[in-house]
């Protein structure tokens, strides 16, 4: 597990009235063009005005989508400008010009009408993704200062993270300490004997360390969402036509055979037909037909993971049960969600993140009920895993 040896205010001893480049995540999810959720813009503005404060100069670094390398109008970050002004209160500029043309006094041109500017899109560029030595110089020569506040993308070895501190004096933003002291309470505070790790998600294989990991240091890990289905087979039981991993039935079989104590799989389900025009129905694990599709997690089995989260002291939450994205099939994952308000004990922490655990927080009114959620997808689950991470390692140096 990796320790900031800075903090973001030791940064404030370098940023008056200096440029600095701050790399942060604008990979927001979209709705028929619109933004559907704007929790990671919202995350960095703390950042953003602090540096203001200190007279700072800014340069916005950020990706979107995956344009693997190649410019595409539709991935361009110019649509974010108008959120940007909105709730900054402060005139930003856009760069559209490529990064590999500009020079400093280009810049600071545009800072004559600008406090803040965005340029465009990091990964149009092939050198990004591939950490090019000279791609991070020409980034860091339109700073003076680098600070990461993109936590979502620390477990990354690309430029614009672990390539430019090694060309400016480097800090983490205000929001990247934030994720790094919360999810190290994870370690700190855990103990065997009272804590869980709901694991939920679509595939066995993308968990299967992550599954193991957590039973080996919590006391029981809640396995939903369709790799819940996996291992149901793998315990002998039928599916129907439920989303499966057939390249996992026999590791799935290791994994409850080794923990089989600590593990806790649905022993119902919601079935429906595979295009859903079929009645949805509750059936026991074992009464599941040929011809059924699981859809969420059953009565007995919310009321089962909801008492143990009751009974909690360290939580944590990584995906949804069922088929949350459409309804009624979220039911099953806001119902033991519950459990996170429900908690009355004192000491109680409770830490979700990765994927898009965050619009699901949202969209079920469950956000304000963790103590921390986290911004991270990948980095999110590396982390948690204690896996060395290049973007906080650089900041280290």
């Amino acid at each position: 597990m990796i320790t900031l040896k800075k903090k973001f205010s030791d940064s404030f001893n370098f940023v008056f009235n200096k440029t600095v480049i701050l790399r942060v995540d604008l990979n927001v999810p979209m709705d028929n063009q619109t933004i559907s959720d704007n929790t990671r813009i919202i995350k960095i503005i703390p950042t953003i005005k602090k540096l203001l404060e200190q007279k700072a100069k800014i340069i916005i670094i950020s990706h979107f989508g995956r344009p693997k390398g190649k410019w595409s109008d539709n991935l361009s970050l110019k649509f974010l400008i108008d959120d940007f002004e909105a709730l900054t209160e402060k005139k930003v500029g856009f760069i559209e010009s490529n990064i590999k043309n500009l020079k400093k006094l280009e810049i600071n041109e545009q800072f004559k009408n600008f406090d803040i500017l965005i340029l465009e899109n990091i990964r149009f560029y092939p050198e990004e993704e591939k950490n090019v030595d000279k791609f991070s110089k020409i980034i860091a020569s339109l700073g003076d200062i680098f600070i990461n506040d993109c936590f979502s993308c620390s477990h990354r070895a690309h430029s614009s993270i672990s390539g430019v501190p090694k060309y400016l004096p480097s800090f983490p933003g205000k929001l990247l300490e934030h994720e790094v002291q919360n999810l190290k309470n994870l370690f700190l505070l855990s103990n065997e004997s009272d804590s869980i790790a709901v694991l939920g998600g679509s595939k066995v294989s993308s968990k299967l360390k992550l599954i193991e990991f957590y039973a080996k240091k919590y006391s029981k890990v809640i396995i939903g969402g369709a790799m819940a289905n996996t291992m149901v087979l793998a315990n002998g039981c039928e599916i129907g036509e439920s989303v499966y991993e057939k390249r996992m039935i026999e590791i799935s079989k290791d994994i409850l055979s080794n923990y089989s104590e600590k593990l806790l799989i649905p022993s119902d389900f919601i079935v429906t037909d595979k295009k859903f025009k079929k009645k949805p129905e509750a059936k026991l694990a074992t009464k599941i037909d040929k011809k059924d599709t699981i859809v969420d997690i059953g009565p007995q089995t919310r009321m089962s993971f909801h008492n143990e989260i009751l009974k909690t002291k360290i939580l944590l939450w990584n995906g949804p049960l069922g088929l949350f994205e459409k309804k009624p099939f979220d039911e099953g994952t806001c119902f033991v969600l519950n459990a996170i308000k429900a908690n009355k004990n004192k000491n109680f922490f409770s830490v979700a993140g990765g994927g898009d655990t965050i619009s699901l927080l949202n969209n079920s009114n469950n956000y304000n009920d963790f103590s921390f959620v986290s911004t991270g997808g990948g980095a999110f689950l590396e982390f948690i895993q204690g896996k060395v991470m290049p973007g906080l390692s650089s900041l280290n140096v």
